[in-house]
């Protein structure tokens, strides 16, 4: 398959595009992977079922996790999206772990943090850690890590409630 898809994209003068190397199976499971990621899963009203089935396609998740219903985690590299036990994230939440001129990189949800609804979480150039028992407000856009035990408001999110302090 590879080298017709060379073979044709030679002889149009292009280059050949990054997907020309992929197996055929590759090929025909991403939009499907696609498919049931952005419109099967999100839709289906049983927590346990939507877990298993972001499992399946290859996300990373923990036990006795909460993703509400109309989340979009981002499939072009199910791996990089890494969450933690006891993490709860409400309802149309979004998650991107590639963008423009900057590879894929990872999405880690710490250990009981939460995720309010509609936030957007953007692992930028060098990746995100969402910090254990943090909190990001509903509507926060996400685009740099957070530390553990602080809370995220606002569009860019930032601190607004710093995690406490170690006793000395």
């Amino acid at each position: 398959m590879s080298i017709l898809l060379k073979s044709l994209y030679k002889l149009r003068g292009k280059p050949a595009p990054y997907y020309a190397d992929y197996p055929l199976w590759l090929l025909l499971w991403k939009p499907w992977r696609k498919f049931f990621n952005a419109v099967v899963i999100p839709s289906i009203p049983f927590n346990c079922l939507r877990i298993v089935l972001y499992r399946l396609i290859g996300f990373k998740i923990g036990r006795r996790v909460f993703i509400g219903m109309r989340c979009y985690l981002d499939d072009v590299d199910p791996s990089k999206t890494i969450i933690e036990d006891d993490v709860q994230i409400s309802y149309g939440c979004y998650f991107a772990v590639h963008g423009t001129q900057q590879g894929h990189t990872e999405i880690v949800i710490k250990e009981g943090a939460y995720v309010g609804m509609r936030a957007m979480v953007i692992s930028g150039k060098n990746g995100i850690v969402i910090g254990r028992n943090c909190t990001v407000s509903a509507g926060a856009l996400v685009h740099q890590s957070i530390p553990d035990g602080a809370t995220a408001a606002a569009v860019p999110a930032r601190v607004i409630v710093a995690p406490p302090k170690a006793p000395p």
